[in-house]
């Protein structure tokens, strides 16, 4: 399942805080969180799927240096998704508190580790491309000029 439900979600949550002026947690059957709880448990199968090929995987071909980094973001993204979905469902608890810390510390833990795991090379790969293109539109004017 894609992420667009979250950011459907995100989005409608911004239109109904900023436009509508809805302020406050919006109800259990608002779009935001339809397509909030959609994308939530969209983002807790993906990791699961992914936990599940991780034990499948050709061993023979395997960096096993990597299984603990690929381990270790696949439950840290398990973790977020399962916490923000509690985060709904006890939203109006004595728990709402404590569990938004524990939320928000993995949030910031995947944005910490982002650097040092495989994450990172979309980020790396689209820099690397960008610059090969504006390498490549400079090109013909520097021949030009020769």
């Amino acid at each position: 399942m894609d992420s667009w439900p979250a950011f459907v979600a995100t989005a409608l949550g911004t239109i109904y805080y900023y436009i509508l002026g809805q302020h406050g947690a919006p109800g259990y059957t608002s779009l935001p969180v339809i397509f909030g709880t959609v994308g939530g448990i969209g983002l807790i199968l993906g990791p699961i799927g992914l936990l599940a090929l991780l034990k499948r995987r050709n061993k023979e071909i395997d960096d096993e240096s990597q299984t603990g980094m690929d381990l270790s973001f696949i439950l840290l993204l398990l973790l977020i998704a399962i916490t923000g979905l509690l985060l709904l469902v006890l939203r109006q608890s004595s728990a709402m508190g404590t569990l938004l810390i524990v939320h928000l510390g993995l949030v910031m833990t995947l944005f910490l580790t982002i650097p040092y795991g495989k994450f990172v090379h979309g980020v790396y790969r689209s820099g690397a491309l960008l610059k090969w293109a504006l390498e490549r539109q400079r090109q013909p004017a520097v021949k030009a000029k020769l």
